[in-house]
Formats: structure tokens, sequence, C-alpha cells
């Protein structure tokens, strides 16, 4: 399951973003390749994409020419935090080229890795201490989520009272602020030492579940909520890969879950919107915008917004103007693509 969170993430946007008529063509075969070649060929050649079929496989074929100027570094016998630093250090190379982005990756590889210098994050709570919550108890194991699907997990019942009068910004934020965390997980405790740690955001939906990306947490069983001073340990308990709905379950007391949830075929196009999720680290900040799309990409319901999304918002939540729930956070905009964002609908999760 190596690199399946980055690869969650990338079947969502293959399903958005690709054009049917260019996932219909006949394309250069590419079945050679390795999954990280297609993807930033197909990351180099999105704008092409948009513009025609013809540009679209143009674009493609001198990328693979790069490719054969020059060939993807073997990356095998690199450390999965070693890996992470250098994806962080070339991974905008992605959308210039596959040429650009393997040089990058040879530069990379032969600079001395960089010193950890401690566990401490300016943003938020001390790593190490979120870390140290539950440190005593058995060691976590992930589930195999193809046996445990969407919704035969016996999720409590879906929060029904929803609320129909217009709240303020400030009012819809004191309102459901509570039930918004920051998900920390990584594959081990090992694993912290080196920051090999995705963090994102989760919703809660009843006094232990919350609804998260699975893109954030799958291959990360070691996983912790985070709310202020507040950590927890949570696991992953259920999940749909390809929708990229997955479910955690907190230990301890109770938590503060949001009162409504709204189905996704109440929705319309025009309604406004509330982000609140852990942008680049900035825990439990709001932005907004319109409900700008309702779309369905096999049998996916995902809502569209113009509200701002960024790394960390991941698994958090998209509320309309009475704090009700309408949407869990799950992709932002590309480079050069703005306003172009989205939400897994709240209501799939209880729903087949």
């Amino acid at each position: 399951m190596a690199r399946l969170a980055f690869r969650v993430a990338v079947m969502i946007a293959a399903a958005i973003w690709l054009p049917v008529a260019a996932r219909a063509a006949a394309l250069p075969d590419r079945s050679s390749l390795s999954y990280d070649e297609n993807v930033t060929i197909n990351t180099a050649c999105f704008d092409a994409s948009q513009s025609s079929r013809s540009a679209y496989e143009r674009c493609v074929d001198r990328q693979l020419a790069a490719l054969q100027a020059h060939p993807s570094p073997d990356r095998s016998g690199l450390s999965a935090a070693r890996n992470h630093q250098i994806e962080e250090m070339c991974g905008y190379q992605r959308r210039i080229g596959i040429g650009e982005y393997n040089e990058c990756l040879k530069r990379a590889m032969a600079e001395p890795a960089p010193r950890q210098s401690s566990l401490e994050d300016p943003l938020s709570p001390t790593i190490a201490k979120v870390f140290a919550v539950g440190r005593d108890q058995p060691k976590p194991t992930e589930p195999v989520l193809a046996a445990l699907p969407l919704p035969r997990f016996v999720l409590p019942k879906r929060p029904d009272n929803v609320a129909s009068a217009v709240l303020t910004p400030a009012e819809i934020f004191k309102k459901v602020e509570r039930s918004v965390f920051v998900v920390y997980a990584t594959p081990s405790e090992a694993d912290v030492r080196t920051r090999n740690i995705m963090f994102g955001s989760a919703v809660a939906v009843a006094d232990h579940f919350l609804l998260t990306n699975c893109h954030v947490v799958v291959d990360r069983p070691v996983i912790r909520i985070v709310r202020g001073d507040d950590a927890r340990v949570a696991s992953l308990v259920a999940g749909d890969l390809q929708a990229d709905r997955c479910i955690l379950k907190s230990e301890g007391a109770p938590l503060p879950a949001i009162a409504g949830v709204r189905g996704f075929k109440d929705l319309s196009v025009g309604e406004r919107v509330f982000a609140i999720g852990t942008p680049i680290g900035f825990d439990r900040t709001l932005t907004q915008g319109l409900i700008s799309g309702l779309r369905n990409y096999g049998g996916r319901n995902l809502v569209q917004t113009d509200a701002p999304l960024s790394p960390g918002n991941s698994g958090g939540g998209l509320f309309d103007e009475s704090g009700n729930l309408v949407g869990i956070t799950t992709l932002a905009s590309r480079a050069g693509i703005q306003n172009l964002n989205f939400a897994v609908a709240a209501s799939d999760y209880w729903e087949d």
C-alpha cells in the first residue's frame, strides 16, 4: 500500500478533471511506466487536456520523450521520510514536466538529508506531546477497507437536527467549530521522530465517530485527533477508498458532534457555504464561498465550491449558512486553477 494516500487523491482528481474525450481516446501505451511516472505526465498535461484531445496527445508524446531523455531515479531504497522530504522539494515540478521533475529528484537525492531540529510545530500543540497520548496502548492495526465498505459499518444515525435560520459567519463558526478536529496520522511512532506525519481534519458526527478523507489516514494507523489542548487517540474503522470517505472512532469522552447533515439532493448551486479545517497547520480556519456546482462522478456525489481550501483542509467540514454539514472537503485547486474546490457530500457517508 505504498504511497496509497497519494493515490487516493489522484484517483479522485483524475475522475474529476480528465475530460471524457481524452479518457476514451486511444493514447500512447503507458502500461510499462510506473504509477508515479503516469501521475507526473497527467499532471504536466492537465492544461492541454482542457484544450483538446489532440493537444493532450501531443503533450503526452513530449513527456514520453522527456522521460526517455531524463529517466526516473530509483528511490526504492530511500525511507518513507526521506521520500517525503524530496517530494516536498520537487513536487511543484510535476506540473512543469517529467524531465524537470526527474532532474530535481536527482539533485535532491544527491544532497544530504536535512536534519530534523525538533518536534515542535509552531502552529499547533507539540507533535511529541500529541503522540505521547495513548503511547502505552496496544499498537493499532489498520483495517482492510475493502472488507469494511460504507455504509455497512454501523455508523450512528445521521444527525437530523437540520437548522433553517440564517446565521452570520461568526455565529456559524461559534456553532460548529467545536466539532472540527485536527488529524495527525503516521505509519508508526518511529515515523513521528522523522516527522513523516500527514495532517488534515475531521468532523465529529456522533459521540465517538468522525468523518474524514481516506487520503489523510490510510497507511497511517497511528492517529490522533486534536482540538486546542485536547488530544485523543483515534482509529480508522471503515472507509471507501474510491470515494475518499473514511470514518474514525475516538477514545475517551464523547465528542461535541454537529447537529445536522443535509442531503446532497437538497443542496442548490448558489448557496453560501463555509469551510472549517486546518489549512497548512492553522487549525479551525474559516473560509467562505458558494456552492458552484453539484457533480456526480462514478457514483460519487461531490459539492463543488469556490470557498478557499489548502493542504490540511482535507477531511474538514463544509457548512451551509445555518451551520448544517453539507460536505467533507477533499480536493483543492491545483496550480494555475483558481476557485475550483470539492467536498464529498456528507450525506454519502450514510448512503450506498
